[in-house]
């Protein structure tokens, strides 16, 4: 085995991987990025699981993107929290550099909002919690993630929710950000006004809405062109569905409020009755709900999961060049979104 590779496309570059890398050996891959690969490897040890990103140098400094793939890098030798994906080596070699991660083997969110079709507020209101101690703890380390979607959301063997991701991670100043970032379906008003704006507060937006696609099952963007979609979301145009209970709806309408100043911060929103629900429950049952197990996310030992259409699939790069926007694509969001052309928006670096 040693000595041999593996052929794999990297950003459009044909690149070969060798199977054992430092002490890390390649079981195989289980993911794919707009400027790397995943995949899941074991120490030669130990026989321990990881989460390896691999990257090609050549394609990070073809498109400029050395410097935030650095800046994640460091962000997240930072982080120590049970709801961040962990890094736990890095390994450079000549062509590739890979980073080995905590490996979350209930996969992502998203396909969890898929398999549920609409995830009760019960399941979802423990996946927020941990999500809003996260971006708290996120926030105290002065760094705006500006990236949050259930994509970059992941499960582990528990069913632990955990923030992955950090390639557009920011450090937090007395400054405004001025870069729009993120996926657009995602981004609060300012950021698609192309504002400057601020990254505590974009989070917590994004927050409202994966909270509102966890409850609803879809996204709350109902325009079927990009330009009047852009402006639904400018004038923060959403409504929330009768079935929500109103607890939950005002957390969303919180999180989601067009001024930013008046979103709160994760640690009030902790605070929120929302959450005493769940102590209710927990005094009920014993125990904290418990999230049914999604399948694994390796798809060679476990059958793929039939896709609904009741949620989108949001996988594809907004602008490979400008390396910023990761758009929600929408294909077959059942009576939200028909159809939105791919289009970039005008990128404006920092």
């Amino acid at each position: 085995m040693e000595g041999a590779y593996m052929k794999c496309c990297i950003a459009d570059e044909d690149v070969e991987v060798p199977i054992i890398f430092g002490k890390y050996k390649i079981i195989k891959i289980i993911g794919t990025g707009a400027f790397s690969i995943v995949a899941l490897v074991t120490t030669l040890s130990n026989s321990q699981l990881y989460a390896c990103k691999i990257c090609s140098r050549k394609s990070l400094n073809e498109n400029n993107l050395f410097y935030r793939f650095e800046r994640e890098v460091r962000t997240l030798q930072t982080l120590n929290h049970p709801n961040i994906v962990r890094l736990y080596d890095v390994v450079y070699e000549d062509n590739l550099i890979y980073l080995i991660m905590e490996y979350c083997q209930h996969g992502e969110l998203f396909q969890f909002i898929i398999d549920q079709q609409r995830v009760p507020e019960f399941l979802a209101r423990n996946i927020f919690k941990q999500l809003l101690d996260a971006i708290a703890y996120i926030h105290s380390k002065s760094v705006a993630h500006r990236d949050i979607k259930p994509e970059n959301i992941l499960l582990d063997a528990e069913n632990n929710a955990k923030i992955a991701d950090f390639g557009l991670c920011h450090p937090i100043t007395n400054k405004l950000l001025e870069t729009p970032c993120g996926s657009p379906f995602y981004a609060p008003p300012e950021v698609i006004a192309n504002e400057q704006y601020d990254g505590k507060a974009s989070d917590v937006w994004s927050l409202g809405v994966v909270l509102f696609t966890m409850v609803t099952g879809s996204l709350p963007w109902r325009q079927a062109n990009q330009t009047q979609l852009y402006l639904q979301i400018q004038n923060a145009d959403f409504v929330i569905p009768g079935f929500v209970t109103p607890n939950c709806r005002d957390i969303i309408q919180r999180c989601m409020s067009h001024n930013p100043s008046e979103r709160p911060m994760p640690m009030d929103l902790m605070m929120h009755p929302w959450f005493e629900e769940q102590n209710e429950m927990a005094q009920l049952f014993g125990s904290k709900p418990r999230l049914p197990v999604p399948p694994p996310a390796d798809f060679n030992l476990a059958p793929q999961p039939r896709q609904r259409p009741i949620i989108i699939r949001l996988k594809q790069s907004f602008s490979a060049q400008a390396g910023n926007y990761h758009p929600v694509l929408p294909q077959n969001l059942q009576s939200v979104i028909r159809k939105v052309p791919r289009q970039s928006m005008a990128i404006k670096r920092n």
